[in-house]
């Protein structure tokens, strides 16, 4: 599933929304690593770059969530926790190699975080859209 940013994703925090853009740029870059002649050099290290950026992003996130006042702000941790879980067992299975079948893996991975990335977005950030609304 390809992805790309669209204003009705926008949560109303120019930071948030940029990770998010940055976040959909990476997972495109990841689908298009892993497809054709396999780019291993560019899996890994886009790889990383989103697992990195994912972190950071949720720390933000829930620091915005908790400051706006978000009452779902720990089963939005739990859903980031999971993910950045599923993230670093890829990362730690890629680097033991680049091959077919990592690459197919890693394929398979960016379909799924195109997917729950929309979703996540879609579903639960935007239930805390109104709170950033109101703190401005």
């Amino acid at each position: 599933m390809s992805i790309a940013w669209d204003e009705a994703l926008a949560v109303g925090d120019p930071i948030i929304d940029s990770d998010h853009r940055r976040m959909i740029e990476l997972i495109a870059r990841l689908e298009a690593a892993s497809r054709a002649e396999i780019d291993c050099a560019g899996i890994g290290s886009t790889l990383l770059a989103l697992t990195d950026l994912c972190r950071e992003h949720f720390a933000r996130e829930e620091a915005l969530q908790r400051a706006v006042g978000f009452p779902e702000t720990e089963s939005h941790r739990t859903a980031h926790l999971m993910l950045l879980k599923r993230l670093e067992a890829v990362l730690t299975h890629y680097g033991d190699g680049c091959d077919e079948v990592r690459a197919g893996i890693v394929r398979t991975l960016g379909d799924s975080l195109a997917t729950w990335l929309v979703s996540h977005i879609v579903n639960s950030d935007m239930e805390f859209k109104p709170y950033v609304a109101g703190a401005g």
